[in-house]
């Protein structure tokens, strides 16, 4: 299993506890709706078209084991394409129409950032697939992430180069997440 399946399948198993404890008040059998909001086309596919995969993956297999407390899990997923206008709307949809009781998502650093003022404001739980040490520093309540930070990476990039004996770097960047 490759870091990025665990990772993808700590995300599901983890909106799924979020699901339980949300919902363990409840008897009905109206399926626990999570949202997603992922870049499934756009730039950023290469993240968030397996991310939509792997998702759908682990509800389906949650589902076929009997769901969360006897309930099926309904996984709601919009394409943002990468862009944070569009998951900002996307969540919005989520959070007031689709009424999720947690969001999984934001395959960028900077859709997930603009989705986490709505899930903040709404009170739900919010697990980012983003990287970005700001996701988390300073902590919010409502918002989790799974992949390590990019400071982390950073660090271990370093850390092989020095051991390398590289001792000149080039940096390309952009404001793009």
């Amino acid at each position: 299993m490759t870091k990025f399946q665990r990772l993808a399948r700590l995300a599901a198993a983890s909106a799924a506890v979020l699901a339980l404890g949300l919902t363990a008040a409840s008897a009905d059998d109206h399926p626990i709706k999570i949202g997603s909001v992922l870049a499934v086309t756009g730039p950023a596919s290469f993240l968030g078209d397996p991310e939509d995969k792997t998702l759908k993956m682990y509800v389906d297999k949650i589902n076929e084991e009997g769901g969360v407390l006897g309930r099926p899990l309904e996984l709601i997923v919009y394409d943002s394409g990468g862009d944070a206008n569009k998951a900002r709307t996307f969540a919005t949809r989520l959070i007031e129409d689709d009424e999720v009781v947690a969001i999984v998502g934001g395959a960028t650093t900077g859709t997930t950032m603009a989705m986490v003022p709505l899930v903040e404001d709404a009170e739900i739980p919010f697990i980012s697939l983003g990287g970005a040490v700001v996701i988390i520093d300073p902590v919010k309540k409502w918002v989790f992430k799974t992949p390590h930070t990019d400071r982390m990476a950073c660090q271990k990039i370093f850390e092989d180069m020095k051991a390398n004996g590289y001792t000149k770097i080039g940096m390309i960047s952009g404001t793009g997440g």
